[in-house]
């Protein structure tokens, strides 16, 4: 998966690639070899697993646990926002590579969850960004929430 960078936006994340050894927090210090190994800067760090940015526009993916060697590609699009929100958050340059909120999008439900509304933990139905598209209106409105599971 490839998401389309300017060449301003490339070179920062080249340079944040150089320097994540000396920028990053000392929380994310562990994450340098891997950055180092990849070219990739750090979006979002899970459990197991890592996705990352590369210069050019890639998002790879690499295992912090050793389940595999090397590189993958992001193939999976479920987790496209989830990385892309996380990254912009650490660096506010990369919000520019999220989706504009389109006009008649509503508010996801997560907004109100108190894990989920301070972004502690990204929703797995928006992806981080607070909003649906305009299309979840009407299944909300079909399907109303009868509170059971």
């Amino acid at each position: 998966m490839r998401v389309a960078v300017s060449s301003e936006l490339s070179t920062f994340i080249a340079a944040r690639v150089a320097g994540y050894p000396a920028e990053a927090p000392e929380r994310l210090q562990w994450a340098s070899p891997f950055v180092a190994e990849f070219a990739a800067l750090p979006l979002y760090l899970g459990w197991t697993e890592t996705i990352g940015i590369r210069p050019d526009g890639d998002l790879v993916r690499w295992s912090t646990e050793g389940d595999y060697a090397g590189v993958r590609p992001v193939e999976d699009r479920m987790w496209l926002l989830p990385a892309l929100v996380d990254g912009a958050r650490r660096y506010p340059e990369l919000a520019i590579l999220l989706p504009e909120r389109p006009p008649g999008a509503v508010d996801c439900q997560c907004r109100n969850h108190p894990l989920l509304a301070p972004g502690q933990v990204l929703c797995g139905e928006c992806g981080g960004v607070g909003w649906l598209p305009p299309s979840c209106r009407a299944e909300r409105v079909a399907a109303p929430d009868t509170g059971r599971m």
